[in-house]
């Protein structure tokens, strides 16, 4: 029984150092801008995690572990969301504004298929209309309308798939922030002695390591919705911890830290009306 735990465990570490693999032969491009619709995904990559078996695992009874370890290469190297949205075989949308009257989708045009999450319950619908618009971050967000398709569940399956990925993910954004503060802090002269020496810097430093490794344990632990409705904002903490601990520097659009807090941002707006959604809509039981 020991051995095959091990062996599920080494697999679990191959795969996600294959996805590592990919993500350092495609690097993410640094195309965001304020003032213009921005949409980061990657065909080369996507491929490339199809040929890997990414999309296969949605559905395979342990692909979750899987997905939740490899999710976790995808944040820190700022891989499109869409390839964790695909593990749904559907985009997503949410219902936004006070009453709900403006739908938003990301990485979604007509003609596609998306799962419209609002007032608790995720439905299926075609994109009729999309109008893309400025964003907090590059994930091709547009307001759009809609129409109703044949109703149907979200397989279970799919939906764990997901959890355990946008947790993964989600883990990958707090380390790819974490690891910018702390060679910034190693490397920065304060009082004569490095910035990480001080004890108030070491202490956040600490903290950040603490949440960001307690998310990429909780990402290969099958995460339920509780978990994976609040992974960001214990990201969103760390980033905060790391802004501060950069400063003025964090703040740059030019400095990478950005990148990581505003897709942090942005999911922390999108995550838990999502998740709320698909646990509603979910086929069957756990």
């Amino acid at each position: 029984m020991t051995e095959n735990v091990t062996m599920t465990k080494d697999d679990v570490r191959e795969f996600a150092s294959s996805v590592k693999n990919i993500c350092s032969s495609f690097p993410t491009s640094g195309s965001w801008a304020p003032d213009r619709p921005s949409d980061d995904r990657d065909a080369a990559v996507r491929e490339n995690l199809s040929r890997a078996g990414w999309f296969d695992l949605a559905s395979e009874q342990q692909g979750s572990e899987f997905l939740g370890a490899g999710a976790v290469e995808l944040g820190r190297a700022l891989v499109s969301v869409d390839c964790i949205d695909a593990l749904l075989a559907h985009g997503v949308a949410v219902a936004s504004g006070e009453t709900g009257d403006v739908t938003l989708a990301r990485y979604s045009q007509p003609g596609d298929t998306v799962w419209l999450c609002g007032r608790g319950a995720a439905q299926l619908v075609e994109v009729v209309e999309a109008t893309p618009v400025n964003y907090i971050d590059a994930q091709g967000v547009s307001i759009v309308s809609t129409t109703p398709v044949t109703p149907q569940a979200v397989p279970s399956a799919s939906v764990d798939a997901w959890y355990a990925a946008m947790t993964g993910y989600t883990a990958g954004l707090a380390a790819g922030a974490l690891e910018l503060a702390l060679n910034h802090a190693e490397n920065r002269i304060a009082f004569g002695k490095p910035l990480s020496a001080l004890d108030s810097v070491a202490k956040k430093l600490a903290d950040a390591a603490t949440a960001t490794e307690g998310l990429q344990m909780a990402a290969e632990d099958l995460p339920s919705e509780f978990v994976v409705r609040r992974a960001v904002g214990t990201a969103a903490g760390v980033a905060k911890d790391c802004h501060q601990i950069l400063g003025a520097l964090g703040f740059t659009l030019e400095f990478p830290l950005q990148r990581y807090s505003r897709r942090i941002k942005a999911l922390r707006s999108w995550t838990p009306q999502i998740v709320v959604a698909l646990e509603a809509a979910r086929e069957g039981d756990r």
